[in-house]
């Protein structure tokens, strides 16, 4: 079985009529050339009539055979005219959106009456307010109260030395030798 090329750009690619020029380059340049027959027809020939020749010769020519970025200039020439109808930013507008509670179908959250709170969360919860209430409870731990305590006794006068502490880890002796520089 024989293999063939499978051709690429197929939806870009024009056929050719007269030598290299597309329908569409074709049809550009005719249209130019019918207006440069009518302009030289019907006005009397001056400098004018010579520049207004030269450029719709110039656009002509430009219009059928130049390309930028493999995009012909009439393409380039709709994009500038959509653009500049058309504006290339989001304007943001707000959109009325009702809230849930005035919704017509919204149900408020009502708590089942079989589920009530648990008795002994309830106890625990009243003997832990209890606790705070009664000013056993300071929010201070053991060791906080200690500081604390030192504290106090330091501002009344007595000094830190006079009630102990215990240190939580031992204390090292420190070698008091001098060190060798030699």
């Amino acid at each position: 079985m024989k293999t063939h090329r499978i051709p690429r750009h197929v939806t870009g690619y024009q056929g050719r009529i007269i030598g290299r020029l597309s329908p569409k380059q074709f049809i550009y340049l005719a249209i130019g050339g019918i207006s440069i027959f009518f302009v030289f027809t019907v006005v009397p020939l001056s400098f004018a009539t010579i520049i207004i020749v030269s450029l719709i010769g110039l656009f002509t020519f430009t219009f059928a055979l130049a390309s930028i970025e493999e995009r012909s200039l009439d393409e380039w020439a709709l994009n500038f005219l959509l653009a500049l109808q058309s504006t290339p930013q989001y304007i943001w507008r707000k959109e009325e959106k009702i809230p849930e509670i005035l919704d017509p179908t919204y149900q408020p959250h009502i708590p089942h009456p079989g589920k009530e709170k648990l008795p002994a969360s309830q106890q625990k919860l009243n003997n832990f307010l209890e606790f705070w209430r009664s000013g056993k409870g300071n929010g201070f731990t053991r060791r906080e109260e200690e500081f604390l305590q030192n504290l106090k006794n330091i501002q009344a006068g007595e000094s830190a030395a006079s009630s102990p502490t215990k240190l939580s880890r031992p204390v090292v002796e420190a070698h008091t030798e001098p060190l060798d520089t030699r």
